[in-house]
């Protein structure tokens, strides 16, 4: 029988889990913390993630979203969905995934550290630091899974280069009261931050507003000063470092005769245009998952990698948007762009370029023309 250890009880890490356990695998999530506890957070995803977990995940859902208001310079675009996107509790859902990993099969080791690995026979032998008791043990797999976060101890102990990551940080907020619970708004203030800054509703009552920035100082300082500015009282604070996708990280070592893997943050698999990475993570357990499996075939992983690209096109061109820019593109949102838009998630970036492009092909022109200034400005 297959052995295989995932290093991490992240929410990819535990999906891995539970597809390889479902399919008789010998599987072993060994976690860090000495109970499963995760720290609590807002996030917003996709339709995606129903068609990827079916029921699983449905426990975590808070809230749906059925219409984003884009915000610049005083200019309101709207975009209605066709279907909503889902605002979930990141901490009940990765328990929700860990109690179904378990019920396929899957063996939860709590409080155990990884420490390193090397070859073995025909796998490998890595070692854990026992927590609450002391001292380490080393035990065996003929694969391992690094689902471990952004700062992956796998990664580095397989020779993979550390990712550069980003800031996220959000506030918890009573709703302002001209904004409905089903509708997200975001704004587009690139002196700020090349990214936006965002208002998830999880209840009638209460948001998170929230930003993305490069350190966490510079990054916390201008959230107080939205904050100060929408006259909007935080709560409570989350915060997280996020990975930066720069490029497709391989997400396969051979070490000895094993096999060493990485999934979700720490092999990179963020939407650099939103910094989102619950589906994308999804999408690579399943395809580490089947690349098992299978003897190393993974069409998931092929189709994962060259969504992640098109998103990283994407973010270069907006990492160069001026304020002027973001006005021509809600000027450019007719009829047509808003249902293409509403039609397809960001989960879908090839077809919803594509089809915007057909319909508005001064979105292209205008993503090429900043594209070029930008790069001519870096010229000496």
């Amino acid at each position: 029988m297959q052995s295989v250890a995932v290093i991490g009880a992240s929410a990819a890490g535990l999906f891995a889990a539970y597809l390889l356990a479902r399919k008789g695998v010998d599987v072993r999530v060994f976690e860090q913390a000495e109970r499963l506890d995760p720290t609590p957070r807002t996030l917003i995803v996709t339709s995606r993630m129903r068609d990827l977990l079916g029921p699983i995940g449905e426990r975590a859902v808070v809230n749906e979203i059925r219409r984003f208001e884009l915000c610049t310079d005083g200019r309101v675009g709207t975009i209605q969905l066709e279907r909503p996107d889902l605002v979930i509790e990141r901490s009940v859902l990765v328990r929700e995934l860990a109690g179904h990993a378990e019920a396929a099969g899957a063996r939860m080791l709590v409080g155990r550290r990884f420490v390193g690995l090397e070859a073995s026979g025909e796998g490998l032998t890595f070692a854990v630091e026992r927590i609450r008791e002391g001292g380490t043990e080393g035990t065996y797999a003929g694969t391992v899974i690094g689902a471990d976060g952004a700062f992956s101890a796998v990664a580095r102990a397989g020779g993979w280069p550390q990712l550069a990551t980003l800031t996220l940080i959000q506030a918890t907020v009573r709703l302002p009261p001209d904004l409905p619970p089903d509708t997200t708004r975001i704004w587009f203030i690139p002196e700020d931050t090349p990214y936006f800054y965002w208002l998830i509703p999880e209840s009638p009552t209460r948001g998170v507003l929230g930003l993305i920035g490069e350190g966490r100082r510079e990054t916390s300082r201008r959230l107080d000063r939205f904050l100060k500015t929408r006259r909007l009282e935080p709560i409570e604070f989350q915060a997280a470092r996020i990975p930066g996708y720069a490029r497709w990280v391989p997400i396969h070592q051979r070490v000895g005769e094993g096999d060493v893997y990485l999934v979700g943050d720490a092999a990179g698999q963020v939407k650099v245009t939103t910094v989102g990475g619950l589906v994308t993570g999804f999408r690579g357990a399943l395809g580490v998952a089947e690349a098992i499996l299978n003897g190393g075939a993974s069409r998931e992983l092929t189709a994962l990698r060259r969504e992640l690209n098109i998103h990283l096109l994407i973010r270069r061109a907006l990492h160069h948007f001026a304020q002027k820019d973001y006005v021509r593109v809600l000027d450019l949102l007719n009829r047509s762009a808003q249902r293409s838009l509403g039609a397809h998630t960001r989960d879908e970036a090839g077809k919803l370029l594509r089809h915007l492009c057909l319909l508005r092909p001064r979105f292209l022109l205008l993503g090429l023309r900043v594209l070029l200034t930008a790069l001519s400005q870096r010229r000496p």
